[in-house]
């Protein structure tokens, strides 16, 4: 069954397509709905479809053999993995990991179909070097995080661009924020005991909500 052409020509990647290309694309695509918290990538395997997201939110990550993780980058709406593009143009395994943060609805294309249109049309390339350009920045700002920011740093900044208000509330766990922010959950669970205790923030299980942003924007 193939995928409503309009659905194909709303996405960022394909809104300057040709009528051709889009047919080709809506006829040889097909739809994918994955639940929360799937593993949908695993360092070193091989990439067998490309896709575009259409709802929902991929966190891609580094993990150690330690079990030490950090995010990369995530994924959301109308976004495609710059890591699957060059696995797939490269024929290389991919290299790193992704899980669904949410449940994820996706735009499918075989690898083989993807590869041979990125040959043949020079807008998918553009498209493809933009990305390449915005991820590659916000691989070298989690770098800059990592090397240069102090852990607490961090965390108040995570939280703020999650929560750009007071009463805001973020679902996350003190373990999963560690892996987030490639650290160990003691420290992370100290920092926040510290930042409720100043009153920046209040803690439940399982969520954070921001009482006082002017605290957290001086740390």
């Amino acid at each position: 069954m193939s995928v409503d052409i309009n659905l194909v020509r709303s996405l960022t990647m394909f809104a300057s397509a040709s009528e051709p290309l889009l047919s080709a694309v809506a006829s040889t695509a097909i739809l994918k709905t994955i639940p929360k918290g799937q593993q949908i990538a695993y360092e070193g395997m091989s990439s067998e479809w490309f896709f575009v997201v259409l709802s929902g939110d991929i966190r891609v990550y580094k993990m150690h053999e330690s079990g030490k993780e950090v995010t990369l980058f995530n994924i959301t709406n109308d976004e495609s993995c710059i890591l699957t593009v060059f696995s797939i143009l490269s024929q290389e395994y991919y290299p790193a990991f992704a899980s669904t943060q949410s449940e994820l609805t996706a735009l499918m294309i075989p690898a083989a179909s993807f590869k041979k249109w990125v040959d043949e049309h020079s807008i998918l390339r553009d498209h493809i070097f933009l990305s390449l350009s915005g991820r590659l920045k916000d691989i070298l700002n989690t770098f800059d995080d990592v090397i240069f920011q102090r852990m607490d740093n961090r965390i108040a900044k995570f939280i703020l661009d999650k929560c750009p208000s007071n009463g805001d509330a973020l679902n996350i766990t003190h373990e999963q924020l560690s892996q987030e922010l490639g650290t160990n959950r003691v420290v992370v669970s100290r920092i926040l005991e510290a930042f409720a205790a100043e009153a920046s923030i209040a803690l439940s299980r399982g969520r954070i909500t921001l009482c006082d942003k002017s605290k957290l924007l001086k740390k």
